[in-house]
């Protein structure tokens, strides 16, 4: 690690030299020419100025769950019910804890834990069975080892390295708990300098993924020989690693958005005008690939970057919203003509939601209290790892069709249906009270830190909580998503570690 710290210095210099950095400055340069955006609308703000829904607070989560099961025309079975209301409920306690101040444990515990977790650990890998008895067993030591007043970097560097050679050779649900836990020590416990720079050159990070996001796009469309809106043969020649690339545009959008706003080198209505231009052109751009849910992504994740960031009004997110309501239906409709489904609006909204209410609550009743999948839907959603699985390379939401019966089909089931099916009523338990407690924290970070570390964390928020509520009819089990989250869960806990929150 120190070796890394000490090249990090040289690495800087070349990036701050390089084609890419003085692009990027042309490119921002370019954006202060932007014309002045001639008006606004604060009729109503008086009267909505302490509105918690329009503040985007994590508890629109909880409003948005109930909203969404409230158009399934299926009732629930008694075991779908309690994952329903305990899963919601689970995510409003977890909003309501804070984060804890771990007392750490003496050096000399170190080598005594270290012995029962080898035990455990080498019994988990005599005994393969996903992320069987042995494998939880083995977690309390390996946690209590993370908290000793001793410096276990090489520890967990080994460990990781370790399972990240068992994974490869196909034992993903053994491997998978200790990666995560040897990241979430190494995240809390990093030094160097590669955030602080991050922090410093925003700036590049917006030009980067708008650029990527850009190219990546075109090359798609190219692939696909054709507009996916308007042709399905197009639609499913999409390049799936290229259309993901593609959609790092609308996530450099809602950044430039925080940017803008927050920056003092833009007035207020050149940042309007700046926030706008790329809205508008985000929602061109993912309309054309025919996929509501990114469509959906920039409408929320503007919504609430520019809530925060002041860009926009009280009264005008309200006009705002309405006018991406119009949006959706419209996209819809559309959608819905050139596939031939002749169903109204809200017969085929009621349809979705209806169907996916009804894979809830079957994989509620599947996974009981324990779960039966051990954690393959969500390790599913990488592909690589998708092909270790024994049988066909499914991806997460194929996977729980086949569970349901449906082979032919890919199909969504709620915020919940994963969790339950993988980890059981107790999974779905502790992953929303995570959640909550992830996104609380989030949140809390939005609020309070300042300057370049205020840009990105907004930005963060505003695409993990619209993607949490985009999660509630999908689940959280799309690649991207999850790297998204990983991302944002490392950068709360750096600043955590640095104490600055």
């Amino acid at each position: 690690m120190k070796y890394i710290n000490k090249l990090f210095p040289f690495l800087e210099n070349e990036f701050s030299n390089s084609i890419i950095n003085r692009t990027s400055v042309k490119f921002f340069d370019i954006m202060e020419k932007f014309p002045q955006f001639p008006f606004q609308i604060s009729k109503f703000d008086s009267y909505l100025e302490d509105s918690k829904f329009l503040k985007f607070s994590p508890l629109i989560v909880i409003a948005s769950i109930f909203l969404f099961f409230s158009f399934s025309d299926h009732p629930l079975s008694p075991m779908g019910t309690i994952v329903f209301l305990l899963g919601t409920f689970s995510f409003y306690v977890g909003t309501l804890v804070n984060i804890p101040k771990i007392r750490k444990t003496k050096k000399n515990y170190f080598f005594p834990l270290f012995i029962i977790f080898l035990i455990t650990f080498l019994l988990s890998i005599i005994k393969i069975e996903s992320f069987g008895f042995y494998v939880k067993l083995s977690l309390l030591p390996l946690l209590l080892i993370g908290i000793t007043e001793r410096d276990n970097k090489d520890f967990f560097i080994s460990l990781l390295i370790i399972n990240i050679i068992i994974l490869a050779n196909g034992f993903w649900a053994l491997s998978f708990p200790y990666i995560f836990i040897s990241l979430l020590y190494l995240f809390l416990n990093y030094r160097g300098s590669a955030i602080k720079f991050l922090e410093e050159n925003t700036y590049n990070l917006i030009f980067i993924l708008l650029g990527l996001g850009l190219i990546f796009y075109v090359l798609d469309l190219v692939i696909a020989g054709g507009i996916p809106l308007f042709n399905v043969q197009a639609r499913n020649s999409l390049d799936p690693l290229f259309t993901m690339i593609s959609h790092l545009f609308p996530m450099g959008t809602i950044l430039l958005i925080s940017y803008v706003g927050q920056t003092k080198k833009y007035s207020y209505q050149k940042a309007r005008s700046i926030a706008i231009f790329f809205t508008l052109l985000s929602l061109f751009l993912m309309a054309l690939l025919g996929y509501r849910t990114q469509v959906i992504f920039v409408l929320l994740g503007v919504l609430i970057s520019g809530s925060i960031t002041g860009i926009w009004k009280k009264s005008e997110l309200i006009i705002l919203g309405l006018i991406a309501l119009i949006s959706l239906i419209a996209l819809t409709m559309s959608r819905d003509t050139l596939l031939g489904v002749n169903l109204s609006l809200i017969q085929s909204l009621r349809t979705r939601i209806s169907l996916t209410t009804d894979v809830m609550d079957i994989l509620a009743n599947m996974g009981g209290l324990f779960g039966i999948t051990n954690g393959a839907i969500h390790i599913a959603t990488h592909p690589f790892l998708a092909r270790l699985m024994p049988g066909v390379a499914y991806s997460p939401r194929r996977m729980i069709a086949v569970l349901v019966g449906e082979r032919s089909v890919s199909v969504t089931s709620s915020i919940f249906g994963p969790l339950a099916i993988d980890f059981g009523l107790i999974g779905v338990v502790v992953g929303m009270i995570f959640l909550g407690f992830f996104l609380s924290n989030l949140y809390k970070m939005s609020q309070k830190t300042e300057g370049e570390r205020k840009i990105i964390s907004v930005g963060l928020y505003s695409m993990v909580l619209s993607y949490t509520i985009i999660g509630i009819e999908t689940g959280i089990l799309d690649l991207e998503v999850i790297l998204l989250f990983v991302i944002s869960l490392a950068y709360l806990l750096f600043i955590i570690n640095r104490k600055n929150i």
